[in-house]
């Protein structure tokens, strides 16, 4: 057993091998051969600052305890910079160039961290049980039964639980947050702690829907169209009445693939035909009091053409190189109204590249045009 357990801190990557190996010799040099025996049914988990803004918390756990992972521990605390680049220790590094997002979206809200222990079942550790359970980082990957897939997370920034790996990384990752003596409690545990509903629970709940946010903002960006804002209009309360019906994740994603494939293709056009008036506009007779009134007329409908096909397909941002500048426009211009429309909009857009090869791989349509 203690040969078992050892190797998932010995059989590391060159980046991880040495921190897993001074991990290893500080458990071994505290822990007794029972906490040795109870690291494989044991499990760190926690609920993202997302889902306790949602107040979606309670269910999580409630999905959690009904599929049998039992709370011996559990903590709130508010992220900081240092402990967010101290749990995701090594992810940080394969999500370098757009790791920024991470603490513009995980100091906003509490975590709750938990220690878990339970039967691993089939799998080789109660951790590989626990990915099971929640599902691929990005939530639309995913298939019913899976708790991001079914209490419909965001995206892969705001996909409402994490989960260590393995029993190792379940170690380190509670370290974070815990002391070894707590950590060593919990491993001998079989006493389940309550959880104080309220103190898991926000003040005020937000509601957390990206299509819904990316329809409030789009219809909110069509008001200064001059041409095409009829057509627009009536796609976008198509898309709402859909959103609003809160279906599963598949079932919603295959209603709004039509629309967004047309929001996107006029968005396209209205984008094109704009910086062709721009063009001319500038190699007309030199007037620079008319062209100046001209240029931001057009650029504020251009600025709704750019945010109106970011937000309806995936492929084209998940290419958009300058979607910082087109949401500070689109900031500027009253697109945007609230910090969590914000948030999710930019989280979305910094991990849209994964996201669409998650979906590919699993061979699930991406929304897109193209």
């Amino acid at each position: 057993m203690t040969d078992s357990v050892l190797r998932y801190f010995e059989e590391r990557g060159d980046l991880e091998r040495q921190v897993f190996l001074e991990l290893r010799d500080r458990f071994l040099a505290e822990a007794s051969p029972a906490h040795i025996k109870e690291l494989e049914n044991f499990a760190f988990a926690a609920i993202k600052p997302g889902c306790f803004a949602r107040g979606l918390a309670p269910e999580a756990l409630r999905r959690l305890r009904e599929a049998e992972f039992h709370v011996v521990d559990y903590r709130v605390t508010n992220l900081t910079a240092e402990l967010i680049d101290e749990l995701y220790a090594f992810v940080r590094l394969k999500y370098r160039d757009s790791w920024w997002i991470m603490k513009k979206v995980y100091t906003r809200s509490p975590m709750v961290a938990l220690l878990l222990k339970g039967s691993p079942g089939s799998h080789e550790h109660l951790s590989g049980r626990l990915r099971d359970l929640l599902g691929p980082t990005t939530p639309e990957a995913g298939s019913p039964g899976h708790i991001r897939y079914d209490l419909k997370g965001v995206n892969r920034v705001l996909n409402l639980v994490h989960a260590a790996d393995d029993p190792a990384s379940a170690l380190r990752e509670a370290l974070v947050f815990f002391s070894m003596d707590e950590v060593l409690k919990a491993l001998t545990s079989s006493s389940e702690v309550e959880l104080d509903r309220d103190e898991i629970t926000p003040d005020e709940i937000v509601e957390l829907s990206r299509w819904e946010i990316f329809n409030r903002v789009k219809t909110r960006a069509v008001e200064g169209l001059e041409e095409g804002r009829g057509v627009v209009l009536k796609l976008l309360n198509e898309e709402a009445d859909i959103v609003k019906q809160n279906l599963p994740i598949d079932e919603e994603r295959a209603r709004l693939m039509p629309i967004e494939v047309e929001l996107a293709k006029w968005a396209k056009r209205a984008e094109s035909a704009l910086r062709d008036r721009l063009i001319k506009e500038a190699r007309a007779e030199a007037n620079v009091r008319r062209k100046g009134l001209v240029y931001g007329k057009l650029n504020s409908q251009l600025v709704s053409s750019r945010i109106i096909l970011a937000l309806s397909d995936e492929e084209e941002m998940a290419q958009m190189s300058d979607f910082d500048f087109t949401l500070m426009a689109a900031i500027s211009e009253g697109f945007v109204e609230e910090d969590w429309e914000e948030l999710v909009m930019h989280s979305t857009w910094a991990v849209m590249p994964q996201m669409v090869r998650d979906l590919r791989k699993r061979g699930k349509p991406v929304i897109t045009c193209v």
